[in-house]
């Protein structure tokens, strides 16, 4: 189906609340992300998409690209029920790049993707995922036997070198159902993994840990284990799961729905997630900063660490910094007066051996207002109320301070955080307060000063 114009308001992307290095569609509603991919140089990342109000409504597949994960461009809509089958709910999606579908006409390798409420449709496209056809006029190519599936999100798996999709469904109760391909267009159940907090939007991605590799089974939550994966069925010998944000999570939260991106060209893992606290005038919805999920051993058991993408100072364009300083009460609240900030990102190792409670006030106002502040508990060893143990008596911390959002990394991403929240709630409050009770030592602090996505 042709779309000779967006179907969205005309806008400067600088509305009230609008964040400015976090997408948000440009027009109505957003929420499950959707087939993040990369293919030839761009990054495409497709969402649930209402481009006609601000609620949820009948879905379609919103659209937008980026060359590097971090200023977005939005597309036409890629799916749309006037021309695809079907309820074209949150799914998946890979690039073909053996052609292994015998879907390919031209010079592009078939982008397919996978859609769907009880049972699986498959649509792919010709021209690097910009439009979609329909395969097999909708015919769904996954019947799960449940009353109740969708979300269905593939997978490669290189052991079995095999396709493999995992779905969503409520056979019995939560869990998921495992599918084989060799074509990407014929499925085989292969087996289930029942959990109660299995719910919706699942992903499954193979990580390296240590000099092996392992499997991570999340939901639409951020709930997660890990465990193997041989090629028909997941298994694991730690089934109480772990979170890999560290908020109250449910749909419509601050954080849902996170999927990994797709034929990455390296072997790292990238994720992004849906925010449904951020909305406007013409806008609801947006999507959180990609972060880079790595697994890392601990006492514990292995767990998934989260960090900004490092192709997020592409946006710095000033930074101010600090090392070395002593500040009890007073001098921590003195050190970043004069500092008036809008969009930025602070990194900060902070020596808390005689501090008990410290943190970042962020736009505070004249009268000593803030509206919002971030603060660690050295009693507790808690970050915002997740647990963040000290290294040698120190802290990292790393916030990306936005207009409607804030994000938070504690220890190089064993806390991850993501919140909507309206920065601009507080009339010229753009100053940044750090403050403790009791003295701490700052080994190093950085306030780097952010750009727009939307501008230049």
């Amino acid at each position: 189906m042709d779309h000779p114009d967006f179907p969205y308001p005309e806008t400067d992307y600088q509305e009230d609340n609008r964040g400015q290095f976090h997408f948000s569609s440009r027009g109505g509603w957003m929420n499950d992300v959707n087939a993040p991919l990369y293919y030839r140089g761009v990054y495409h990342l497709y969402y649930q998409h209402n481009p006609h109000g601000l609620a949820w409504d009948t879905m379609h597949w919103g659209h937008a690209t980026s060359p590097d994960l971090v200023h977005w461009q939005q597309q036409p809509i890629a799916l749309d029920p006037a021309a695809h089958p079907g309820d074209l709910w949150s799914g998946g999606g890979v690039v073909d790049l053996g052609n292994v579908t015998g879907l390919k006409e031209g010079d592009d390798e078939p982008i397919v993707v996978y859609s769907g409420t009880n049972g699986v449709t498959v649509f792919y496209s010709l021209d690097g995922g910009n439009t979609f056809r329909s395969f097999d006029n909708g015919r769904k190519v996954v019947k799960p036997t449940a009353e109740t599936s969708r979300d269905p999100k593939v997978f490669w798996d290189p052991d079995s070198r095999r396709w493999g999709m995992v779905v969503w469904s409520d056979q019995g109760g939560n869990g998921v159902d495992f599918f084989t391909s060799v074509d990407l267009l014929d499925w085989t159940f292969a087996s289930r993994y029942e959990a109660d907090w299995l719910f919706e939007c699942p992903d499954l991605v193979r990580m390296p840990i240590a000099d092996a590799f392992a499997w991570v089974l999340s939901a639409g939550s951020g709930k997660y284990v890990v465990g193997d994966f041989d090629g028909t069925t997941f298994s694991t010998s730690s089934p109480a799961p772990q979170k890999i944000n560290q908020i109250d999570t449910y749909a419509g939260s601050d954080y849902y729905a996170a999927l990994t991106f797709a034929n990455l060209p390296t072997d790292r893992v990238v994720s992004m997630a849906w925010q449904g606290g951020n909305k406007g005038s013409s806008w609801t919805g947006n999507a959180t900063v990609p972060v880079e999920q790595r697994l890392q051993s601990t006492p514990s058991g292995p767990r998934v660490l989260c960090t900004p993408v490092p192709e997020i100072a592409s946006l710095r364009t000033a930074t101010q910094s600090w090392d070395n300083l002593t500040l009890d009460s007073a001098a921590a609240q003195r050190l970043l007066a004069a500092i008036t900030a809008d969009t930025y990102e602070i990194e900060a190792v902070i020596d808390i051996q005689q501090a008990t409670r410290l943190g970042f006030r962020l736009r505070t106002g004249p009268d000593g207002r803030s509206a919002r502040e971030v603060a660690y508990d050295a009693s507790a060893n808690e970050l915002d109320g997740a647990t963040l143990i000290p290294h040698d008596g120190r802290i990292a911390l790393r916030l990306l301070v936005d207009r409607g959002q804030l994000e938070v990394f504690g220890n190089d991403g064993e806390v991850y955080q993501s919140h909507n929240v309206n920065f601009d709630s507080l009339p010229g409050g753009h100053g940044v307060e750090l403050f403790t009770n009791g003295r701490l030592h700052l080994e190093s602090l950085r306030l780097h000063h952010l750009s727009s996505i939307w501008t230049g």
